[in-house]
């Protein structure tokens, strides 16, 4: 007990420590350097994450602690506290004391961050127990649970929940699927499974799908147009073989009127009938017996009643008979877990720090928040642009992500922090109100990692659903409760600390060269369609009208378009504009302007404000492909200085007239930065509910306190 005492009390001091020596949040005021301090006592967290990416029964031990410097020889819920989301979680600890359980539950969201539960110190919360004597012979079958999910496809145009999706099926073909990992007594099942059709035509229905199993034919389904969704087959006795391959097969014939037709399988689930037997990994079962018996069980097995899930209770004390376990069961329709010690769940674990000048305290104050990753060369990169803006006259603070993390996500490492934070702040902090946030860091919408794509998630992006499908927003980070944006954001999108110290010299020298003739200069390119050329046109008349030197180009004007965009923009141009079809990497077809062309403009010293309302050219989050606007940003003094783009493909009428609506505050003399023109867009466009997507998709990759340089 003293032994315990002394632990926690080197624990409780090492805690307050932190709060005295932690690194501090990097700030700038009024040219004042960075403070950068290191900490003697950085290893001893305030928190202990515990990330969690499946669900089931999760267990922790003290040896694992102790590489965190939580020197435990036992768990007490007198002194530590689990909790996920701020709300405390029950645990069961150990007859030893040396492990402690609890049941974790996983996101399964694909569009959100892993699931992560929290360890402090504190008094915690005790699992409920419970002593289940079996009374009588016991029923050894219950009701089991199977998914299957492969996440290997993004589809954005999907108006399902979660935009990931598997196998591609394409007619006329027939998948065969394995059901792996099922213990079925032969007895009853259901299966349901989800899809996505991706083709429409005419004829009605658009899709024919044949659903078997062990080569028995359970269904023919049919539906029409593009939709996500599900069908339930019923699985009577028998179909589920005990001991044998149990082959589902899906096959679209191809036998309808609907040329190519392709569907992309999503999900599998099956509920089944199957036999209670230990030793074959933790389980989840259900289960109405009065009496329940559990084969090939040792003594040591662990029994959790799940059926509340926020009130799961440990079961005890229940009844060995030979080789089987029986225990009294808790009624129609209760759930449970049941596994050895040894098939816990292992969580991922990590540190939570949370510095001496924690962001959620009033006193704080900022114009100017640059958020980062967690790399000391990030922070010592962006060093002379926070001077900068401190020198004129902005309060600038730099924070870390995890810090954000830390506070507002508890310690889950989702987007929707960020946005937590800014909430905070912007409420909170000492007036006024925050007007900049600067994310310097690139984003993924791979998540997960589904793709092991080249670019890394380093600062997230928030992925949300439009009408249209999925699309990456960081206007979203700022939207208050009615809907509208409250700050002036933009994105470095830094893959690397080289790529992030380009945009940051290409932001000082725009600003610090001024004016020059090259600024004077507007460059305005459209596709040959009328729609797009009446589009460049207005605009172009707008600017002249304000001073600007207009150079035109046509997309069909032929092979020498591709050499006079080239020369425009080696020549320089301020503003630079483009109206027609597009891809993430390239306009048109590529001849006339791509990602490969972007060299060519390196060393020239122009570095224009580039706009596009009418193609997804700034689709920063792509984990495989670079977007062409990352591309030209990332040019040594040369290609572009920001960019005004949409992270997707949506409807024109909802994308030009938001270009209409930033041009006219571009050009308005009150309006001094690149990120308040845009908030002052978006804005405007709120009160027309046809441009409430363009809000989202219509992003800042640059500084947007970037200062625009008129004639």
């Amino acid at each position: 007990m003293l032994m315990l005492f002394g632990c926690l009390t080197f624990l409780f001091l090492g805690a307050a420590a932190l709060t005295l020596w932690a690194d501090s949040v990097a700030q700038v005021t009024e040219g004042r350097e960075l403070r950068k301090r290191p900490s003697a006592l950085r290893d001893i967290p305030q928190f202990i994450n515990l990330t969690i990416t499946e669900t089931g029964i999760a267990a922790i031990t003290t040896d694992d602690l102790r590489s965190f410097n939580w020197q435990l020889s036992t768990f007490s819920h007198d002194t530590i506290n689990l909790t996920r989301h701020g709300e405390q979680v029950p645990y069961f600890v150990a007859d030893d004391g040396q492990t402690m359980f609890f049941l974790a539950e996983a996101i399964t969201n694909t569009i959100t961050a892993p699931a992560v539960y929290r360890l402090s110190l504190g008094e915690g919360l005790a699992m409920a127990q419970k002593e289940v004597a079996a009374t009588g012979r016991g029923s050894n079958k219950a009701t089991f649970r199977q998914v299957w999910e492969e996440n290997s496809t993004f589809l954005a145009e999907t108006s399902g929940s979660d935009p990931w999706y598997g196998r591609l099926l394409l007619a006329p073909n027939t998948w065969n699927f394995p059901l792996s990992n099922i213990r079925p007594s032969g007895g009853r099942g259901r299966l349901t499974i989800s899809v996505w059709s991706s083709t429409a035509s005419a004829s009605n229905p658009d899709h024919h799908l044949r659903i078997g199993l062990n080569g028995r034919q359970l269904e023919d389904w049919v539906w029409d147009g593009i939709q996500h969704t599900a069908t339930t087959v019923e699985l009577p006795n028998g179909v589920l073989q005990p001991d044998e391959r149990n082959l589902l097969s899906l096959t679209i014939p191809g036998d309808i009127s609907a040329a190519g037709e392709a569907v992309y399988v999503d999900r599998i689930e099956l509920l089944y009938e199957g036999i209670l037997q230990a030793g074959q990994g933790q389980f989840w079962f259900g289960s109405s017996a009065s009496t329940i018996a559990i084969q090939n069980a040792d003594a040591d097995l662990l029994l959790f009643d799940v059926t509340l899930r926020q009130e799961p209770v440990a079961l005890t004390d229940f009844t060995q008979v030979g080789d089987d376990i029986l225990f009294a069961g808790s009624g129609v329709n209760s759930r449970y877990y049941a596994l050895n010690p040894d098939e816990a769940i292992r969580p991922s674990f990590s540190n939570s720090l949370i510095t001496k000048q924690v962001l959620r305290q009033s006193e704080r104050g900022a114009d100017y928040i640059v958020i980062y990753p967690d790399d000391t060369t990030f922070v010592d990169v962006l060093q002379p642009l926070l001077t900068y803006r401190a020198n004129q006259g902005l309060r600038v603070t730099a924070v870390p992500l995890s810090q954000i993390y830390a506070e507002f996500g508890y310690g889950q490492e989702d987007a929707a922090a960020i946005r937590n934070f800014l909430t905070y702040a912007q409420a909170n902090w000492a007036a006024p109100a925050p007007r900049f946030v600067l994310l310097a860091g690139d984003a993924s919408y791979d998540i997960h990692d589904h793709l092991d794509g080249k670019n890394s998630n380093l600062l997230p992006v928030q992925l949300v659903q439009l009408r249209h499908g999925y699309a990456t927003s960081d206007t979203w980070f700022s939207l208050a409760e009615d809907g509208l944006p409250t700050l002036a954001i933009g994105r470095f999108p830094a893959q690397t600390a080289e790529q992030l110290q380009i945009m940051v010299a290409k932001t000082l020298a725009y600003e610090m060269n001024g004016r020059s003739h090259w600024t004077n200069r507007a460059l305005f390119v459209s596709d040959a369609e009328p729609y797009y050329d009446q589009f460049s046109t207005e605009l172009a008349a707008q600017l002249q009208t304000n001073g600007y030197e207009i150079n035109a180009l046509q997309m069909d004007q032929g092979e020498t378009i591709h050499y006079d965009l080239m020369g425009a923009l080696a020549k320089g141009v301020g503003l630079i504009n483009y109206a027609g079809e597009g891809y993430v990497s390239q306009w048109g077809d590529g001849q006339v302007f791509a990602g490969d062309d972007a060299g060519m403009l390196a060393n020239n010293g122009h570095t224009p404000i580039f706009t596009t309302f009418t193609c997804n050219n700034g689709a920063f989050a792509e984990p495989e492909t670079d977007s062409l606007a990352e591309t030209l940003l990332w040019v040594e003094e040369g290609g572009i200085v920001a960019a005004i783009a949409p992270t997707s493909r949506i409807l024109l009428p909802s994308l030009t007239p938001m270009g209409d609506l930033f041009y006219a505050e571009l050009l308005n003399d009150e309006v001094d930065t690149v990120g308040e023109a845009l908030l002052n867009a978006q804005t405007a466009a709120a009160t027309d509910p046809a441009l409430q997507d363009a809000i989202l998709v219509v992003n800042l990759l640059g500084d947007p306190a970037l200062r625009l340089q008129r004639p």
